[in-house]
């Protein structure tokens, strides 16, 4: 019996700490500033009511190249409301940045590595990984590998899951 007790405390702590976890309020995207390859000065703040999303990136990277054309697809149809920040993690010089945005057509911000850069968002484990920013501030999400316009969107619209009929008000 006592046995039973103390596996029904040991569960019930359990889902305690999972929900207290999954209530969790979000953590606020660092204040950073960042200049980009043409030695413009960016900041968190400049884009405070939008959603953001931080990719890091390399040129040599495939996956990188992969995702970019998704990244400009879902930037190009939420142009009021999200913006993209392209980060190099990668080290490369400024001339290969800017041969990477024109053979790509990037037309969002990119900026060269710099200590600022790799140290505002925490380890960055593999590339790409890119961060999803709410318009409050908040990191929502963190992905490490390619990242589609479907991941993109479920943010910015979020599905809407149809009510059976039992949830249906007479």
């Amino acid at each position: 019996m006592k046995k039973i007790t103390l596996l029904r405390a040991i569960t019930l702590t359990f889902c305690f700490l999972c929900l207290h976890a999954s209530l969790h309020a979000y953590d606020k995207a660092p204040e950073f500033s960042f200049k980009d390859i043409q030695g413009k000065t960016h900041k968190m703040s400049d884009y405070k009511g939008k959603w953001v999303l931080v990719n890091y990136w390399a040129t040599y990277c495939p996956p990188c190249r992969a995702e970019i054309p998704d990244i400009l697809r879902f930037a190009n149809d939420n142009k009021e409301n999200f913006v993209v920040l392209g980060i190099d993690a990668g080290g490369s010089d400024i001339a290969d940045i800017i041969t990477f945005k024109r053979e790509l057509g990037i037309n969002y911000p990119l900026f060269p590595m710099q200590e600022s850069t790799m140290l505002s968002f925490g380890i960055i484990m593999g590339i790409p990984t890119s961060y999803v920013i709410n318009p409050k501030g908040e990191i929502v999400d963190k992905y490490v590998g390619l990242i589609t316009y479907d991941d993109l969107d479920y943010f910015l619209h979020p599905p809407v899951y149809a009510k059976t009929k039992t949830e249906e008000k007479p």
